[in-house]
């Protein structure tokens, strides 16, 4: 991996072979990222994806391998219990230019991902929410607004 600072954060080159969101951990603690929003584009020829059934509280997941183009990532860095934690959503196209997208759980680079990192000045974590039973973002100096719907 390769990364620059710029004035709104990093830019960030993975390079192949290298597991996404194992890089993006090793990045935060490299350079002490606490929050920070990402998103990317590159090529991927392994990935596990998941889909969270709320009905059933569980992550569904499916394993894509092949040559895949990242058409998409986005997603926002946290921490958990002082772990950091990359929240990552993905979309794939294929050689059909079929795609697929969904939670990535891990994906493995086949060529190259470009990815820019906007740090932000709020330490964000997560705690696992008692009813949905996922782990929920929580910022600090949070403010509640109800909105009637």
């Amino acid at each position: 991996m390769y990364y620059s600072k710029c004035n709104v954060g990093y830019v960030l080159r993975l390079e192949i072979g290298e597991e996404v969101q194992e890089a993006f951990r090793q990045f935060a603690q490299a350079v002490g990222i606490k929050g920070a929003f990402y998103q990317g584009i590159g090529t991927m020829n392994r990935a596990e994806l998941a889909f969270f059934c709320i009905d059933q509280k569980i992550y569904e997941r499916r394993h894509f391998d092949g040559e895949y183009e990242l058409v998409s990532l986005t997603g926002n860095l946290s921490t958990q219990d002082g772990v950091i934690v990359p929240h990552s959503h993905v979309t794939l196209s294929d050689r059909n230019y079929q795609t697929f997208s969904g939670h990535l759980v891990s994906g493995i680079i086949s060529v190259t991902a470009e990815i820019i990192f906007t740090v932000i000045d709020l330490a964000l974590t997560r705690k696992e929410d008692p009813i949905l039973k996922y782990k929920g973002l929580i910022s600090p100096r949070r403010i509640h607004l109800k909105v009637d719907v």
